[in-house]
C-alpha cells in the first residue's frame, strides 16, 4: 500500500482499509508513521521538467529523492513481490508498480480529473475505488473506467459510540491539509487540529451541535460516522476537489456547504439547517467502507 504524504488523510485511509484485509500488507510514504518510510521526491530547488511533457505530474529530472524514493519502492517490490498494490494516491507509484507486472487498485478522488496522467493511470489499473457513495453518478472523467469502478463509501477509521447525546457545543475541524480559516469570523468553537490536534475526534464530533469542517475526503467521511450536523467551507484544493464534494453533499441534503464563508448573523440559521438535514449522513455509507474497499483490493490481487 502507498499513502502519499499531503495532509494526514491518505495514511488514515490506508490504515482504515488496511485492518479489514485479511493478509498482511505494508504502508509505503513519506508520511510520519509508515511501516516503509520513503524519502522526500522534491527538494528546496526548481523543479526541472517536472510533469515530463504533461504525461505525469511529478517527476523532476536530477531530483535526488525522487531517484531515490522509487528505486526503494522498486526494491521492495522485489523484495517482497506482492500479488496486489493499492495506491492511495499518485500516477507515479501507480505506473511504476505495474510496470513490475503487480496488479494495482487506485483511488478515485473527487473533482475533475480529465488529464492524460490521471487518465493513464486509471486506465492501466486492475481496480478503481472510489471512497464515495454508489448512488453519486460516475462523473465524466471516470465513464470509461465505470467497468473496474467501485463505489464503497466514505472510509473512516472512526468508530461512533453508543449512546452519546449532542450538547450545546461547535467544533471547528481542521485538517492537517492546511486551510484559509484564520482571517474569518466564527462562532464560538472547539477548535480540533493543528495545535489542538487530537488522536480521536469522534468524541467531539458526536457531542457537537454542528460541527464546521472543510471538504476533504477523510473529514467528510468522519463527520459521516458521527452523523454530526455540519457545515462544510471547502478548501481550494487540485483538480476542485474539496469543491466538488461540498457541492454534492449540499445538493444531497446532508450537510450545508455555504456558497461564502457565512457573516456573524448567519452563523444560527446556517446551524439549524445543518440540524435538520444531519439524519441524512447514513446514505454517505460510512459504516463498512474500509472493508468494502478492503474487498475490492483482495479480489484485484487474486
Amino acid at each position: 500500500m502507498y499513502a502519499h504524504h499531503a495532509g494526514s488523510g491518505h495514511l488514515h485511509r490506508a490504515r482504515a482499509i488496511r485492518a479489514e484485509l485479511t493478509e498482511d500488507a505494508q504502508i509505503l510514504s513519506s508520511a510520519a508513521g509508515a511501516d516503509v518510510t520513503l524519502p522526500l521526491d522534491h527538494s528546496a530547488g526548481p523543479a526541472t521538467d517536472a510533469t515530463a511533457g504533461d504525461t505525469v505530474h511529478w517527476a523532476p529530472v536530477h531530483e535526488p529523492g525522487l531517484t531515490e524514493r522509487m528505486a526503494m519502492i522498486s526494491e521492495w517490490i522485489r523484495a517482497h513481490r506482492p500479488r496486489v498494490f493499492y495506491v492511495d494516491v499518485s500516477v507515479e507509484v501507480a505506473l511504476l508498480v505495474r510496470l513490475h507486472g503487480v496488479p494495482v487498485v487506485t483511488l478515485a478522488m473527487p473533482g475533475v480529473r480529465d488529464d492524460a496522467p490521471h487518465q493513464l493511470a486509471y486506465a492501466q489499473a486492475a481496480a478503481i475505488v472510489a471512497a464515495w457513495p454508489d448512488w453519486v453518478p460516475v462523473p465524466g472523467y471516470l465513464a470509461a473506467h465505470r467497468d473496474r469502478l467501485h463505489r464503497v463509501g466514505g472510509i473512516t477509521r472512526l468508530r461512533p459510540e453508543p449512546g452519546v447525546r449532542r450538547g450545546d457545543e461547535i467544533v471547528m475541524l481542521r485538517g492537517a491539509g492546511g486551510d484559509d480559516w484564520d482571517a474569518r469570523d466564527w462562532p464560538e468553537a472547539t477548535v480540533l487540529g493543528g495545535e489542538n490536534r487530537v488522536d480521536d475526534p469522534m468524541p467531539y464530533l458526536q457531542r457537537a451541535r454542528a460541527v464546521i469542517a472543510a471538504a476533504g475526503q477523510n473529514s467528510v467521511a468522519d463527520l459521516a460516522a458521527a452523523g454530526a450536523p455540519a457545515i462544510v467551507l471547502p478548501q481550494d484544493r487540485p483538480f476542485g476537489e474539496q469543491h466538488a464534494t461540498a457541492r454534492l453533499l449540499d445538493e444531497a441534503g446532508i450537510a450545508v456547504a455555504p456558497a461564502h464563508p457565512p457573516r456573524p448573523e448567519q452563523w444560527e440559521d446556517f446551524i439549524a439547517e445543518a440540524v435538520d438535514r444531519a439524519a441524512g449522513w447514513p446514505r454517505w455509507q460510512a459504516d463498512g467502507a474500509a472493508a468494502r474497499a478492503a474487498r475490492v483490493i483482495e479480489e484485484a490481487g487474486r
